[in-house]
């Protein structure tokens, strides 16, 4: 089986520039042909130089956006967010619901690619039943991601002079703000894999993402009186 590189390709960003959806589509065509070759050929016959023919790149720019076969199959680079970004997340608004909001929605611009048709998703998923070590290495890469995001917020905390009643570090509070907002993604996500097991169509659903951002919201403000 061989998956189309733009069947059902996961939603751009708002105000996406030409360079980051260039560079989006790359990378999305890399890890949908690592698939592609490893689930037809195994994870040891599969090579570099049939991933990046099958993707329209040379193994150079492979290079250039994973480090590895196993990175690809994960598909999460080890940078994602870049400079314009972070630049407008910087500049966001400081109270609560505003800042919780922003994370979450940063995390899910860092994680889109993950994200897949259900056709990229199930092969994804019996590849890494028949490599378990995998789960390893993705666990790693979504740590690296989070704790990227992690950085950029505890930039915003400071240069806003955000106050919270602990004594804890920026960098500490960035870290549990991550995690918690990490909440509307998760969820979507498992809407997404029931979607797939059930045989419907699935990918990234926009609207269902601000449904899971506006209930983590709901949640956080606690029971009505």
């Amino acid at each position: 089986m061989t998956i189309s590189h733009d069947t059902a390709a996961p939603t751009a960003p708002a105000e996406e520039s030409l360079r980051d959806r260039k560079a989006r589509l790359t990378r999305r065509a890399i890890h949908v042909a690592t698939v592609n070759q490893v689930h037809a050929h195994g994870l040891d016959q599969a090579t570099i130089a049939q991933i990046a023919a099958e993707a329209g790149v040379s193994t150079r720019t492979f290079f250039n956006y994973f480090a590895s076969k196993e990175d690809a199959i994960v598909g999460i680079a080890d940078r994602l967010l870049d400079d314009e970004q972070i630049g407008d997340f910087l500049v966001g608004p400081v109270d609560g619901a505003g800042l919780a909001s922003e994370v979450a929605r940063l995390l899910h611009t860092a994680f889109l690619l993950t994200f897949n048709d259900d056709e990229v998703a199930s092969a994804r998923r019996r590849i890494f039943a028949q490599h378990p070590e995998l789960l390893g290495r993705q666990f790693e890469k979504n740590r690296q991601l989070e704790s990227q995001v992690a950085e950029v917020v505890a930039t915003r905390i400071r240069q806003h002079d955000i106050e919270f009643d602990t004594a804890e570090s920026p960098e500490a509070i960035a870290d549990m703000i991550v995690l918690v907002c990490s909440a509307p993604l998760r969820a979507a996500a498992r809407r997404l894999a029931e979607r797939d097991d059930s045989g419907a169509d699935t990918g990234d659903d926009p609207e269902l993402f601000d449904r899971s951002v506006q209930l983590f919201l709901d949640v956080m403000k606690g029971p009505t009186a």
